[in-house]
């Protein structure tokens, strides 16, 4: 069987032609179609960062005044804190040279004259001592040396120079007190 084209060649060339045209919009359609879709979930993201960062400054603010408000009381509790640790060193310090002397006192032995006693603070609750006394014999001296050294609040405990004139015996005295 023998297959005849009757149909001429320019309308063949024609209908091809529409045809590769119809097929082209198809494909130009829906590439424009993939193009809106893609676009459009682009927009969408965009639309959803915007109202998620519109959500996030709102509660950014809101945290903001809450970490001044924090600032605040934590500046106030510094200060009340410093005021009562003011008030505790006042209390303490009350009480510190009457503790002191009844110790000091109780730890001179019987043979030795206190001829001057001066007090320098060198921390909350320590102060150095320097003494200078007049004893009756080398024991005494030696007695109360080992009296201080016994008791843990006092310490660096260090005896200067001792001269002998006639019956006395003058010497002077370092130490440091501890009231804790």
């Amino acid at each position: 069987m023998i297959k005849v084209n009757l149909v001429p060649a320019e309308i063949l060339a024609k209908a091809k032609q529409r045809q590769l045209l119809l097929q082209a919009a198809v494909l130009g359609s829906l590439m424009a179609l993939v193009l809106v879709v893609v676009s459009f979930g682009h927009w969408y993201g965009k639309h959803t960062l915007e109202i998620t960062l519109a959500a996030d400054e709102g509660e950014l603010k809101r945290l903001d005044r809450v970490v001044k408000q924090v600032e605040e009381l934590e500046k106030a509790a510094a200060a009340v804190r410093a005021r009562l640790s003011v008030i505790e060193d006042l209390l303490l310090g009350r009480s510190f040279y009457p503790v002191f002397m009844s110790e000091f006192a109780r730890s001179v032995p019987a043979g030795i004259k206190v001829n001057s006693l001066a007090t320098t603070a060198q921390a909350p609750g320590t102060i150095k001592l320097v003494i200078t006394a007049v004893a009756n014999t080398n024991e005494d001296i030696a007695a109360w040396v080992k009296t201080m050294e016994k008791n843990a609040k006092f310490g660096v405990i260090e005896l200067g120079a001792v001269t002998a004139s006639g019956a006395a015996y003058s010497f002077a005295m370092t130490a440091t007190y501890t009231s804790k």
